[in-house]
């Protein structure tokens, strides 16, 4: 019987490449590195890092990953029913990353909200759900929600983080927005995009300020 999802821990589904697993365990590997953690308190990081390793050195080898594929494919119906959901949550994931290119919010909206059905647990789905809410803009709340259900799935994701202070900004919260850029460049420093919006949320919080001061002085 196999103990832990190999695939579900670098985030491919089975019928991934070589190369996808490869890069999967290197984003994941830079991510999560101890090194990049000296002196936090948590050892969920060297956790995180082993499994990421030994996920990997099975999944890299092709015969230890027939090996372990095989005795996958032995578990209960049940094990089964859960990879094919987490199969068909990620085909409806990339499909929505599509339809997002082409413009089609609507769609996307629904094929993650889809994905998340069959993947509850899955930061990603949340994450790119609310960043797809955030078009509406009578749902910048639920847009709000699914990205903050991200960050408490997977709080070291910077992604998670950039997200949901995309969706503060759209909703013209500005301090709330550059909190969560903040955190993004706390967990990643040289992160370009975090330093972008960043800079440009300060810039408006700024104007709004002296904007605010203005046209309300003081008696």
């Amino acid at each position: 019987m196999v103990e832990k999802d190999y695939y579900k821990i670098l985030g491919v589904i089975p019928t991934a490449s070589q190369e996808e697993i490869k890069k999967a365990f290197f984003k994941l590997a830079k991510k999560y590195h101890p090194d990049k953690h000296r002196g936090s308190e948590s050892s969920e990081y060297e956790i995180k890092f082993a499994q990421i390793n030994e996920a990997y050195n099975v999944l890299k080898d092709k015969a230890a990953k027939g090996e372990y594929d095989s005795r996958a494919k032995a578990q209960p119906t049940g094990s089964t029913k859960a990879s094919d959901n987490k199969y068909r949550a990620e085909e409806l994931y990339q499909t929505a990353l599509k339809a997002i290119k082409l413009k089609d919010v609507n769609s996307a909206i629904d094929l993650l909200k889809a994905a998340v059905r069959l993947e509850p647990e899955k930061a990603e789905y949340y994450s790119a759900l609310g960043l797809a809410l955030s078009e509406k803009p009578r749902r910048l709340h639920e847009a709000r929600e699914m990205c903050e259900k991200a960050v408490e799935i997977e709080p070291y994701d910077v992604g998670n983080y950039l997200n949901l202070g995309k969706v503060y900004k759209k909703a013209g919260l500005h301090m709330r927005a550059q909190k969560q850029f903040e955190k993004a460049l706390h967990w990643d420093p040289e992160n370009s995009v975090a330093r972008y919006e960043l800079k440009g949320v300060r810039q408006k919080g700024f104007l709004s300020r002296v904007l605010n001061k203005f046209t309300n002085p003081k008696k």
